[in-house]
């Protein structure tokens, strides 16, 4: 080989060393994640099924935040993904209000924002909007409530406890429009049905326990209890057992609770016996089809990306929580737990 040839191979060679992490970095694809808080087993359920749903893709790669339940901390770490130039974000924002300036700064840098289980109030600054039909669960929660107490009393009556989830989330706003527009229908029809209590607990586990002990110490009665997603109802059953009210599910003393999400501690309690319903969400499944509008959006199939989509929710009850078709929905509340 001419020394002529021998230099141009080596520079060949190390062209096309340099090139080739450049090329590879192309190929490659930065999503940030923002949720809520991961104090909430929901929010865990979400986590993993984004991480799933990134495992499924070789040319994605994730960064992972938790805001902690605090807005401002929010705000701050989706500037910084911002910042960092991520390629999409997917945001569980914790008000819809709050999120919106750090949306739009995203749409003004090209970044493709995709929200999940709560939206941004700004509607079309989101390529996708991916939740559970809020509103519907509300509405089911009365329903079954009116159900419980036809059962009972052979007519719809009773006093009712409302436990509203975190207002300011679409989420929490959403579920209360529901569960009360629903409850109000009820009661034009059936005037021995009396709302006697609606708080904010706020998805809060501990609230929902404070809440409920004063209210049970406020009123001889409460026949049932609406609450906002199953931390509101795992608090609320705590609070009912210390102020040794708890009677099993048929007895006529029986409170009957119903929460929304479907976790571990819903799930379990459903099985001894202790919380009557949940309306199970399903937040891994869920989590793993925004990553794949991700993935069609950044490969320019944005055909397939509907701008807004419920995703599909069962009621679990004692009757249903082990069957066949609750296993194919997904009990995400176990899986997570495991």
């Amino acid at each position: 080989m001419s020394a002529f040839k021998a230099r141009l191979a080596v520079t060949l060679s190390a062209a096309c060393l340099a090139f080739s992490p450049i090329m590879a970095h192309a190929a490659e694809y930065t999503v940030g994640l923002s949720v809520a808080t991961l104090a909430n087993p929901f929010f865990q359920g979400m986590t993993k099924g984004v991480k799933d749903g990134i495992a499924k893709y070789p040319d994605l790669r994730l960064i992972n935040t938790s805001a902690n339940g605090d807005a401002n901390t929010q705000t701050n770490q989706v500037t910084d993904l911002i910042n960092q130039h991520v390629s999409a974000l997917i945001l569980n924002p914790i008000n819809a209000d709050s999120i919106v300036p750090v949306v739009k700064e995203a749409n003004k840098k090209g970044i493709p924002v995709f929200t999940l289980d709560r939206g941004a109030a700004c509607g079309s600054c989101q390529v996708n909007f991916l939740e559970t039909n809020n509103v519907e669960l509300g509405k089911e929660g009365a329903d079954f409530i009116a159900d419980q107490l036809k059962k009972r009393y052979g007519s719809i009556k009773g006093n009712v406890v409302d436990l509203e989830g975190l207002l300011g989330t679409t989420a929490g706003d959403e579920r209360e429009q529901g569960f009360s527009t629903e409850f109000a229908a009820l009661q034009k029809d059936n005037p021995g049905l009396k709302l006697v209590a609606r708080q904010a607990a706020d998805f809060d586990a501990d609230k929902g326990f404070n809440i409920t002990t004063q209210l049970l110490a406020a009123h001889k009665q409460i026949d049932a209890i609406f609450n906002g997603n199953d931390d509101n109802a795992v608090g609320a059953m705590r609070a009912i057992k210390q102020a040794d009210r708890f009677y099993p599910i048929g007895n006529p003393k029986h409170i009957i609770i119903i929460g929304i999400d479907g976790t571990e501690q819903g799930l379990a309690a459903i099985r001894k016996g202790q919380m009557d319903a949940t309306l199970s969400q399903n937040p891994v499944t869920m989590a793993e089809q925004s990553v794949a509008y991700v993935e069609d959006y950044l490969h320019g199939e944005k055909s397939k990306i509907p701008a807004h989509q419920y995703w599909p929710h069962m009621l679990l009850t004692k009757a249903n929580i082990d069957s066949a078709a609750a296993k194919s929905y997904g009990l995400w509340g176990d899986e997570v737990s495991k």
